[in-house]
């Protein structure tokens, strides 16, 4: 299987059309008019509430590059890049403002703000991000200095890898939670695919912390260690969603846990179990895991998450009080529309 792209790659169309997903060899999956108008209108109404200096603002945070990052992959998912597409403006302003807040260091952060954000997660989204605007504008004019703000960030998470393999909340040595673990290994990969530098050894060694997590009776993974927990499903769908992008060809490691892990909002819209915690981090993650298993996993995953998408909205769209929160909806939405090669298999 190969390596999912993480880039946008300038020029090439990876969609039959903008709300069908499917290849030559798979069926197609419709996203319906309703959720495309919820996608539209949330999109809408992030962009009103983009502040002047290109970020937004969210009640948990102020402002933080993380969930700026999040916002910017969500308008990037229906093909909008720096000066292009519908909010191109929007994309523009707001890659220049994470670019701003790009350190000697190479760490990326809003460091002006009373309460921090987990720096390496945000680090790890902002550089996710950067590769994106990289591999689509690096040979035509684009914003300045990404790539040499995308190179320092993607050194800077293998520098501060852990021990064992993992990735701390700050930028130095620790091995973290499954979470912030998995979007340092999706940001390297990006940046990879992007022509940036990355030893192969330091994505195999996180792979191989994320194997230790894994709960055999459950078939998933646990949050900091081998213990499953429904109230922390986001961390088990990003463990699952890892091993399907990167090729894991254990069935114990992939697919058996996306069949699982999938099985969690099934057993819950049926009134059989609970909500999976951590509900928006799991339905993005789940989303992007079932993609990459092709349709017999998309179509049989679409059934019980797009009406549990439209469930979650406020009115037209979902609620932006929380940006974050809107863009991971929009984003696990978003995948027919194929405009970002990470939905690629």
């Amino acid at each position: 299987m190969r390596i999912v792209t993480l880039i946008l790659l300038s020029g090439i169309c990876f969609f039959a059309h903008a709300s069908e997903f499917g290849t030559a060899n798979d069926k197609v999956v419709n996203i319906s008019p309703e959720l495309t108008a919820s996608i539209n209108y949330t999109l809408a109404d992030l962009a009103r509430k983009q502040n002047d200096d290109g970020s937004w603002t969210s009640g948990s945070y102020g402002k933080n590059v993380g969930e700026n990052s999040l916002v910017l992959l969500a308008f990037m998912a229906l093909g909008n890049l720096p000066g292009e597409g519908k909010y191109g403006s929007t994309v523009a302003k707001g890659v220049n403002w994470i670019l701003k807040q790009a350190k000697p260091s190479g760490l990326i952060q809003y460091s002006e703000q009373s309460k921090q954000a987990p720096a390496m997660y945000g680090h790890a989204l902002a550089t996710l991000m950067l590769s994106e605007v990289w591999g689509q504008t690096r040979h035509k004019r684009g914003p300045k200095d990404v790539g040499n703000i995308l190179r320092k960030a993607a050194d800077l998470i293998v520098q501060v890898q852990g021990p064992r393999g993992g990735w701390g909340y700050r930028s130095s040595p620790q091995d973290g939670d499954t979470s912030v673990c998995v979007m340092q290994i999706i940001a390297l990969k990006s940046a990879q695919e992007a022509g940036i530098y990355v030893p192969d050894r330091t994505i195999e060694k996180a792979l191989e912390l994320i194997k230790t997590r894994y709960d055999s009776k459950h078939s998933g993974y646990g949050y900091s260690n081998n213990h499953f927990r429904l109230n922390m499903a986001g961390s088990t769908a990003a463990g699952t969603t890892i091993m399907m992008i990167t090729g894991e060809k254990d069935p114990k490691y992939s697919t058996k846990c996306l069949e699982a892990t999938m099985g969690l909002l099934e057993k819950h819209v049926k009134g059989k179990g609970a909500k999976p915690g951590h509900t928006n981090y799991y339905l993005y993650y789940t989303s992007v895991g079932a993609y990459a298993g092709g349709e017999k996993y998309f179509s049989r995953w679409m059934k019980t998450a797009e009406p549990f998408l439209l469930k979650s909205r406020r009115g037209k769209g979902w609620s932006t009080s929380q940006p974050y929160s809107a863009a991971f909806y929009v984003l696990a939405a978003a995948l027919p529309y194929r405009y970002l090669p990470i939905y690629q298999r």
